[in-house]
C-alpha cells in the first residue's frame, strides 16, 4: 500500500475534500475556510496541497497528527520538539460521552511551536513545509481513563496561547459535526 499513488488510496478523500474547500474559499474570498481532519488526515500530500493553495489565498488546514515526522532542522522529530516547549497555559475541554465512556472535563497543558517538516523518504519529490504544532496533554486524568493527548498541525500561525486554544476549540467542534 505504501507504493500506491495517493490517487489510488482511500485517503484520497482528504484531498478531494480539501479541493472542495478551496472551491468554496474562492467563492467567498473575504472569509477564511479551515479544513479540519482527524489522525487519518495526517497525509503529507494534504499538507503539500494546502501549501500550494495557500499561495493563491486558499483555505487553511488543521489536522491531528499521528506520524512523528522528521524535522528539517537537527534531524529532530515532531513530538520531541513540541514536548520540549514550555507549557503556555492550561485549557479545560469538555470530552463528550462516547459508548461506555462518560462525559468529562479534561484539563490540558498546552504547548506550541513552529516546525519545518521533511517529506517521508518514499516521497522525496514533495517539498518541506512549515506548519505550527499545538500539543494538548491532559493533566491528572481519572483513574482507568486514557489521558487526552492531541498534537495538531496547522497552516495557520500560532504564536500565542489564545491562538493555540482557538485551534483546540476548532478541533473539538469536529466531534459534533461527525455525529
Amino acid at each position: 500500500r505504501h507504493e500506491l499513488p495517493i490517487e489510488q488510496k482511500e485517503s484520497r478523500k482528504w484531498l478531494v475534500s480539501f479541493h472542495k474547500t478551496a472551491q468554496a474559499q474562492r467563492r467567498y474570498p473575504q472569509s477564511t475556510f479551515v479544513s479540519i481532519g482527524d489522525r487519518e488526515a495526517d497525509i503529507y500530500e494534504l499538507f503539500e496541497l494546502a501549501l500550494r493553495e495557500s499561495t493563491s489565498g486558499g483555505p487553511q488546514l488543521l489536522v491531528r497528527a499521528i506520524h512523528d515526522r522528521l524535522l528539517v532542522e537537527d534531524q529532530d522529530h515532531l513530538w520531541e520538539r513540541v514536548v520540549r516547549q514550555e507549557v503556555s497555559g492550561i485549557q479545560e475541554v469538555r470530552i463528550p460521552r462516547k459508548g461506555n465512556r462518560t462525559a468529562r472535563v479534561a484539563r490540558l497543558e498546552v504547548r506550541f511551536v513552529q516546525v519545518r517538516l521533511k517529506p517521508p523518504q518514499r516521497k522525496s519529490s514533495l517539498r518541506d513545509f512549515t506548519a505550527w504544532a499545538v500539543l494538548a496533554r491532559e493533566i491528572s486524568p481519572p483513574e482507568g481513563v486514557d489521558p487526552v493527548e492531541w498534537l495538531l498541525l496547522t497552516t495557520m500561525e500560532v504564536t500565542t496561547f489564545e491562538q493555540a486554544v482557538e485551534k483546540l476549540a476548532w478541533y473539538t467542534v469536529r466531534w459534533g459535526i461527525e455525529v
